[in-house]
């Protein structure tokens, strides 16, 4: 008899766990909030992922039509977690989706239910939502993929970009004293595609300290080596309205230049990662602990990563903290490893 696997959201991690499963013969009940799979990188339409700049739909595009064609994935989109409630050693959910109500009792449990970017206009300074030119990295990641970028003041090409890094993220005063990871790859990817789609188009980074972690430091020699993307040391502290429709940061370059202000065309705010708006309700309904920052908590970040605090119920992705879509997507398949092994065991 096959095992019954609950995976709770449909970003890269979940798809990844529910294929995995699926492919051991597992049943596996796939729920999603939204009306389509894929996360964020679907919902903002990412067009290339880092480090290696492939097209995302050749990794998102290729989950997706896994899980959709695989029979033993039951399919439940716009559905949520009604109620949630143990059985022994197994759990009895009730997953509300447009068709109405179902109760289905599950050996085991994968909670995949991704990040929420920090919301800029949280922090005056940057002038978010205030001014049409001052957008965020989902903003531009969307531009992008649609292939639209444009300034949203004109509709013109910008002949110069600011990018500013940390916004919402290693900042005591918004609340979020952690590293968001991806931010900085991101932001330099982002520069190099601006610079090979509009070369005359100058292009700055801002930063405190660049991150591009492990292989990823190539893009960041990249960008400048081969792009001329300017990178900056330095703070912006506030963004106004200049000449000529711009927009001016104000800051300090901490390095060489002392304080600044220089107009721009456009500025892109590089915003981070915080837990997703599901993760609170999630924690409340299974039973599960969120860590101090509003992720959820894993049972023990070096031998456990996977495991919550609740046995039978498992973890992966962006949910436990910031990372990037490749190791969200291994997460998925060691979570689903996991939740197959507690399954087997108690079935």
């Amino acid at each position: 008899m096959a095992e019954n696997i609950l995976v709770i959201g449909g970003g890269p991690a979940g798809l990844h766990a529910a294929i995995e499963l699926a492919e051991l013969g597992v049943n596996v009940s796939l729920v999603e909030r939204d009306t389509f799979f894929g996360g964020n990188p679907k919902k903002f339409k990412y067009k290339y992922l880092f480090p290696d700049l492939q097209p995302a739909e050749n990794v998102i595009g290729e989950l997706i039509k896994g899980a959709e064609s695989n029979n033993n994935i039951k399919k439940y989109l716009s559905a949520n977690i009604e109620s949630f409630k143990e059985d022994g050693k197994k759990f009895s959910a009730v997953i509300k989706s447009s068709t109405g109500s179902e109760t289905k009792t599950f050996d085991s449990v994968i909670v995949a239910t991704g990040f929420e970017h920090f919301d800029p206009a949280k922090d005056s300074k940057y002038s978010y939502q205030l001014f049409d030119d001052v957008i965020d990295i989902k903003d531009l990641e969307r531009m992008m993929g649609e292939g639209n970028f444009t300034r949203p003041s004109n509709g013109k090409p910008p002949k110069n970009v600011a990018i500013i890094l940390c916004v919402g993220s290693r900042d005591r005063h918004v609340g979020n004293q952690y590293c968001s990871r991806v931010c900085c790859t991101v932001s330099v990817k982002q520069a190099i595609e601006l610079k090979e789609h509009f070369p005359e188009t100058e292009v700055y980074i801002f930063y405190m300290d660049i991150r591009t972690y492990g292989f990823y430091e190539d893009l960041y020699w990249k960008a400048m080596e081969e792009h001329d993307v300017q990178i900056v040391k330095g703070r912006v502290a506030e963004i106004t309205s200049g000449p000529d429709n711009t927009v001016i940061c104000k800051g300090e370059d901490t390095l060489l230049r002392g304080p600044f202000e220089i107009p721009f065309d456009m500025v892109v705010l590089a915003s981070g990662m915080e837990g997703g708006p599901q993760s609170p309700e999630m924690a409340d309904k299974l039973g599960i602990e969120l860590d101090e920052h509003g992720f959820l908590k894993q049972a023990n970040v070096t031998l456990s990563p996977f495991k919550s605090n609740k046995d039978g119920i498992f973890l992966a992705g962006a949910c436990t903290g910031p990372k990037a879509i490749a190791d969200a997507i291994v997460e998925g398949g060691a979570a689903a490893m996991d939740a197959y092994i507690y399954a087997k065991k108690n079935s």
